[in-house]
């Protein structure tokens, strides 16, 4: 899963990357024609995958991960400074665009708006990579007009049609993940890794008088943000890297003294998953417990395929028990005894939570 951090320059992308994945990235460096992307890996804190490690003391524990990249300045900001091609490029592989906005007051950093306005740098936001998508769709549409008078193909034409649909949307201001596409649709659109189709939380980087104040400006903020997909929540970027550096026992009292009652990086990962429509199972073993990453309503057959192409293509069977009830059961082998370790078949739709032992054979 990979997150893309962008917004306007001096929103504190940087600022909040650091605070996210406890790296040291020097803050405007993208700003000043930086090209190359912050790049970071964080674990998800999932304490599951640690409590099946002690049931099966396995060689090794892997947790899933999120890769954060700090892509940087806005299109509009970055024209004259770096390459639109890579800023787009960057930002088209994440799976999720995490929209820093500037909500603290600072005399000594100004704004490239000349104020601050959280409610207007979001709509701005959203227009720009509906712009950006509606010039890509001009360009495709070209191309699949000349392709489907010379070849009369219906798969062109389907993909013409949709594609007008796309621009239709975004020619009225509604970015394209604020429309419920069909499965067909999802899968075609998928391969264009259009901008306004993908899920966007916006993060309200606040001043530490606000923290308090959070989930109010979360609230009024929030009631102006009309599409499906998208999430707000506020962070103090500055005192999150301060956390940082203490302990775990002077860090809980100091979020404490303060109103805090997340890490941002525990908070960002659960809007994340809830975002982008996704849970997680477990596989266990001797040699590795390791938590997998999938979306909603994914069938067993296609979970089998994300640990193994060969688990996909000989499947059998999934043996499936809940992570509550193994832990509560303490081993496999008494699952098994009670008959909690049940068999299902290759369409069962996997459930957050699910520890599975799949069965296959090649």
């Amino acid at each position: 899963m990979q997150i893309g951090i962008t917004g306007l320059p001096f929103s504190g992308k940087t600022t909040i990357f650091n605070a996210l994945t406890s790296a040291h990235a020097k803050t405007g460096d993208f700003s000043m024609g930086k090209k190359e992307p912050n790049r970071a890996k964080v674990k998800v804190p999932d304490p599951r995958v640690y409590e099946l490690s002690k049931l099966y003391n396995p060689k090794k524990t892997t947790p899933a991960e999120i890769e954060y990249v700090d892509v940087g300045g806005m299109v509009k900001e970055i024209k004259e400074k770096a390459s639109e091609a890579e800023y787009l490029a960057h930002l088209r592989d994440t799976d999720l665009l995490l929209h820093v906005v500037r909500a603290f007051g600072d005399p000594n950093v100004s704004h490239p708006q000349g104020s601050v306005d959280p409610k207007r740098d979001i709509s701005d936001f959203d227009l720009e990579m509906m712009l950006l998508d509606s010039d890509q769709i001009d360009k495709r549409l070209k191309r699949l007009e000349k392709e489907v008078a010379s070849t009369k193909s219906e798969e062109g034409k389907r993909e013409s049609d949709l594609l007008t649909k796309c621009k239709g949307l975004l020619d009225n201001e509604t970015p394209l993940r604020d429309f419920d596409f069909s499965e067909d649709e999802d899968k075609l659109l998928r391969g264009y890794s259009f901008l306004s189709l993908k899920p966007q939380l916006v993060i309200l980087n606040i001043g530490e008088d606000d923290i308090k104040k959070g989930e109010v400006s979360e609230k009024e903020i929030g009631r102006s943000l009309r599409f499906k997909r998208t999430f707000i929540s506020s962070i103090c970027g500055r005192i999150e890297m301060e956390l940082l550096q203490l302990d775990q026992k002077d860090r809980e009292v100091f979020m404490q003294d303060l109103g805090i009652k997340m890490k941002a990086t525990d908070k960002i990962i659960d809007l994340s998953y809830n975002l982008l429509e996704v849970i997680s199972f477990f596989t266990c073993n001797e040699n590795e417990v390791k938590a997998w990453t999938i979306p909603q309503g994914m069938a067993a057959l296609k979970a089998a395929g994300t640990v193994h192409t060969d688990m996909e293509k000989g499947f059998i069977k999934a043996e499936v028990i809940n992570y509550d009830k193994l832990i509560e059961l303490g081993s496999t082998h008494k699952a098994k005894e009670k008959g909690e370790l049940r068999l299902e078949g290759k369409d069962y739709l996997v459930k957050d939570g699910d520890v599975i032992f799949f069965r296959f054979n090649v």
